[in-house]
């Protein structure tokens, strides 16, 4: 009954590039930084959605410059894609006035 279990564990090396990850996520946030700044610049755009998209801007501006995880990019891309959602709406309500 008194058995003995052994356990053998293997480490093996990951090579992990953050460089490589880092321009990735760059990237994706000057994409999004493009979309806010049409966003802030369209002249029909209601108020609240353009204080709304440079809160965002201000957000992805500051992960620029800090050490930007995943998790941040992508809550930033939800952000902007809830006020595409937004506009679209107001763009489709706009033609069914018209």
């Amino acid at each position: 009954m008194d058995e003995k279990v052994r356990l053998a564990i293997t480490a093996r090396r990951v090579h992990i590039d953050p460089e490589s990850k880092r321009r990735e996520y760059i990237q994706r946030l000057e994409r999004l930084m493009e979309q806010l700044d049409e966003m802030m610049a369209d002249p029909g755009s209601v108020r609240e959605i353009q204080l709304k998209a440079m809160g965002i801007l201000i957000k992805a501006i500051s992960a620029c410059y800090a050490m930007v995880r995943d998790i941040d990019v992508e809550n930033l891309e939800r952000e902007v894609e809830e006020i595409k959602g937004l506009l679209a709406k107001r763009a489709h309500a706009g033609r069914s006035l018209a």
